[in-house]
């Protein structure tokens, strides 16, 4: 058989098997998770409040800092500095850093009194401060919101540094 007619056959193939899977995976539903995956999302809104790479995230209320340095994700608390497990870490940025929102917020005639919860710092020099109320509305920048997957995300990433002391 000649080589070129042997490599459009395998391209061939191979496009066919990509067109029965992705079929598949749009009948079972799979599509949904893999354009999450992506930043889109069809059920809601989402916030990516990762502009760039976070290099240090600073807790208000504990006074500890999350930062990489060497290649290595350490904890700095009052009682010294810890490292933590890097992958780990790792897949909280991949969990956390594109949420969803609700945007719809009920108007209240009281101003909302928001208090700094942590302070992101990316490698390029920005920061942005994430700031909640008592009712658990988020802002980050001038944008108001509600957020449940942050809400639980906050309290994975501080139970990082209960679980070294």
């Amino acid at each position: 058989m000649n080589l070129k007619v042997a490599i459009k056959l395998v391209a061939l193939l191979s496009a066919l098997t990509a067109t029965i899977v992705a079929i598949f995976w749009l009948k079972q539903g799979h599509m949904d998770a893999f354009w999450t995956s992506l930043g889109v999302d069809r059920s809601g809104t989402r916030l990516n409040w990762c502009v760039e790479r976070v290099d240090s995230i600073y807790f208000y209320e504990t006074q500890e800092k999350l930062f990489e340095e060497e290649g290595r994700w350490l904890w700095k608390m009052k009682a010294g500095t810890q490292e933590l497990d890097y992958l780990r870490v790792e897949k909280w940025f991949a969990k956390y850093c594109q949420i969803s929102i609700d945007e719809k917020l009920q108007t209240s005639e009281n101003p909302v009194r928001f208090t700094p919860v942590f302070e992101a710092q990316f490698i390029d020099g920005s920061r942005k401060t994430l700031s909640q109320t008592n009712s658990d509305l988020f802002k980050i920048d001038s944008h108001q919101f509600r957020s449940e997957t942050l809400r639980k995300g906050i309290k994975e990433l501080l139970a990082f540094g209960k679980k070294i002391e």
